[in-house]
């Protein structure tokens, strides 16, 4: 921040210095005309030397600090080439319109009083002297404007070496009435006259215009040159003007002579100059064209812009930059190619182009720009404009190829080396615009699919419990882990009255959301079932029934359902396909494999005649596991299953504990032994923990390590 702050404190304390600079200089040149204005209105000095040689170094030291000021004004704004010529123009005229027309404005106010005795005579004197001292000014610095227009480098050598000789001869016009020392003036003349030559003679900015602004500088130029001579002209004979400028400042008069002579030199230099750069105007407008298009792709780059926009701006450019008639681009569509984004050409003549031109490159890899004739284009007489040849250029990117950009010519046009080179480099920017494009739009699929996901996370979340129910007589714990951002296993819980509570465990095939949407499905089937029909097996039933309108035949559900009665100390089971249910009981498990078809698997009497209910009496710490295969079946980095055998240890292990520190350490293995690997399957895992309510039950316990199942199948 401290840095920041210094920069623009230094910024801001150079701009108050230059302010300050720059008002030194305006009240300078304003004090200076105060002066000149006393002596010219109010005092006649002496005519001695002295006097003439204080009134003309005032008269140049304000026309060289009103030249700094001007100087700084200029300065600060970008020149325009046609813009310094059309000002130079400008006030020529002003100068032309002031020499011829001044002397009737002034015979016209003041009639026979027209004389240097009149003080308002003196005043209008002073005026259009001070009138002709702005325009000279002016002029003088657009020319030195033109002259570092364009340049390579800022070479002020040449123009400050005669600007010094310009102050020279103005100051040796002094020495007028000492015709033994006029060799001075004449040899700073002399000199001033080759430097204007050799200054004129390196214009620059001229073969940077278009055709057009070349052909207003070529028309600009002779009028202005014509300006400048008949301007000459009025400044050297014995008119109004010379009355009037001379008396004011011989010193400036032969400075004006000099600048008149300096812009005849130099437009007539810029006319001969202009004349010969025509001919190549129109390449060097091409040339302009191209880069304008490259730099406006290199923009269009880093731009979001829809796929159908940017391939009708390519075509677009492209005709700039190749000087084509016409353009249009073919895409790969999904049974045969497309032709798009047409530009000055009809739909079924660039179809039956594009024919053609697949045809002669379909055992051909085109790399770079490749030209067709169409000589021999047999159906080229049935497309309405004549066109005499094609160019066909690949758009790739990461080596892979996006389709081809086509450009067509009208007879008597054709490629040449420039036009395959400007079409190649112009292709290669639209190539990577093109693929931003593609990109940009699976950024966004991408984002849709992520707020999709989203939303189904958000319904997954509701579809599981948020907390497993509280109960006095079970100890409950569960966790979820989907394989993706949604998964297909489904656990539930349902209280059916104060002393019955069922649950449910399925595991839809398959991954993802039409999983998880099939899943959504499930829950609401076991939860309307629940409150209707308490047997499990009944239940899968109905849902099996039920599902086959929902599932197709790629799909099908695995489940187990269960119902606790508090009161009777019993667990009635039903098992769909599922994992088998695991009891941990005196420090051993017993597999609970009810018998019994998928969900959806078959929809006949088979389901029914297959599915086998058990009813079986509790125990004090009766651990109850039900999972997913998700959990066995996780894979470490060599692709080797957790197995059922390496979890039943883990469970026995842990049996004497919380539900929820059985369920923990579980989760905890698994993720130590599939760390190296990536999760391809839904993790599930719900555990029930039976609890006795007083110590009488608790003496009642089984002395057999295996228990008694009473199994009834309905």
């Amino acid at each position: 921040m401290g840095y920041i702050e210094y920069s623009i404190r230094t910024i801001m304390d150079l701009n108050f210095r230059q302010n300050i600079v720059r008002n030194i200089k305006l009240q300078s040149f304003l004090v200076l005309s105060v002066v000149l204005f006393l002596i010219k209105i109010f005092f006649v000095l002496p005519d001695t030397f002295t006097f003439k040689f204080i009134s003309e170094l005032v008269v140049i030291l304000a026309v060289i600090s009103l030249n700094f000021y001007l100087l700084d004004l200029m300065t600060d704004k970008s020149p325009n080439a046609i813009s310094l010529v059309i000002n130079i123009g400008i006030l020529d005229a002003v100068i032309f319109f002031l020499m011829n027309f001044s002397s009737s404005l002034v015979n016209l106010l003041l009639g026979s009083s027209a004389d240097s005795s009149n003080f308002l005579y003196r005043l209008i004197s002073f005026i259009y002297s001070y009138l002709i001292i702005i325009s000279i000014s002016f002029i003088f610095l657009s020319f030195r404007e033109l002259y570092f227009l364009k340049r390579g480098k800022r070479v002020t050598t040449y123009f400050n070496t005669m600007t010094a000789f310009f102050v020279l001869f103005l100051l040796s016009t002094v020495l007028n009435d000492f015709k033994s020392l006029s060799y001075i003036k004449d040899t700073f003349y002399v000199i001033s006259i080759l430097l204007i030559a050799i200054n004129s003679a390196k214009i620059s900015w001229i073969a940077f215009l278009s055709k057009r602004d070349k052909i207003k500088t070529l028309l600009l130029s002779v009028v202005i040159e014509i300006l400048f001579v008949a301007d000459l002209i009025g400044s050297s004979g014995t008119n109004f003007h010379s009355r009037i400028f001379i008396n004011f400042s011989p010193a400036l008069n032969e400075f004006l002579q000099l600048l008149m002579i300096y812009g005849i030199i130099y437009f007539g230099v810029l006319f001969f100059t202009t004349l010969f750069h025509i001919p190549t105007a129109e390449a060097f407008d091409r040339k302009q064209k191209e880069v304008s298009s490259l730099q406006y792709f290199s923009k269009l780059i880093t731009q979001v812009l829809d796929f159908n926009d940017l391939t009708t701006t390519i075509t677009e450019i492209s005709l700039s930059a190749s000087g084509a008639n016409s353009a249009w681009i073919i895409t790969e569509g999904e049974k045969e190619f497309d032709t798009i984004a047409i530009k000055n050409i009809g739909f079924v003549d660039a179809k039956t182009l594009t024919e053609y031109i697949l045809e002669k490159i379909k055992d051909v890899k085109i790399k770079s720009t490749s030209i067709f004739n169409l000589k021999d284009f047999e159906k080229k007489e049935n497309i309405a404009e004549k066109f005499s040849s094609v160019s066909i250029t690949p758009l790739k990117s990461h080596n892979y190829l996006r389709g081809f950009l086509v450009t067509a010519k009208k007879e008597g046009l054709g490629y040449d080396e420039e036009d395959i080179r400007a079409i190649d480099t112009f292709c290669d920017y639209a190539s990577v615009s093109i693929e931003n494009s593609r990109l940009l739009e699976e950024s966004i699929e991408k984002e849709r699919l992520e707020k999709e996901l989203d939303l189904a996370r958000q319904i997954q979340r509701k579809i599981i419990p948020a907390k497993n129910p509280e109960s006095k007589r079970l100890d409950i714990s569960s966790i979820f882990i989907p394989a993706f951002e949604v998964g297909g296993d489904y656990y539930d819980f349902f209280e059916i009255s104060e002393s019955k509570m069922a649950f449910v465990i399925a595991d839809v095939s398959g991954k993802g959301i039409s999983a998880a949407f099939i899943m959504a499905e499930i829950k609401g089937i076991f939860e309307s079932l629940s409150k209707t029909i308490e047997s499990p097996k009944e239940i899968l039933i109905k849902a099996n029934q039920i599902l086959k309108g929902i599932l197709d035949n790629k799909n099908f559900v695995s489940a187990a359902y269960g119902l606790f009665d508090f009161t009777k100390k019993t667990l009635m089971l039903a098992r769909a396909g599922h994992c088998p249910i695991l009891l941990l009981r005196n420090n051993e498990y017993v597999d609970i494999r009810p018998s019994g078809l998928g969900l959806g698997l078959d929809y006949g009497n088979r389901f029914r005649e297959t599915l086998e209910e058990v009813t079986m009496d509790l125990h004090e710490n009766d651990t109850f596991v039900l999972y997913t295969d998700g959990v066995s079946e996780a894979k470490n980095a060599e692709m080797e299953d957790f197995g059922e055998r390496h979890f039943r240890k883990i469970l026995l292990n842990n049996a004497n504990k919380e539900s929820s520190e059985i369920s923990n350490s579980v989760i905890k293995e698994i993720s130590l032994f599939s760390r190296n690997n990536q999760q391809y399957d839904d993790i599930t895992l719900v555990i029930l923990k039976w609890k006795k309510e007083n110590k009488i039950d608790g003496e009642k316990e089984w002395q057999n390590s295996t228990p008694r199942l009473k199994t009834t199948v309905k």
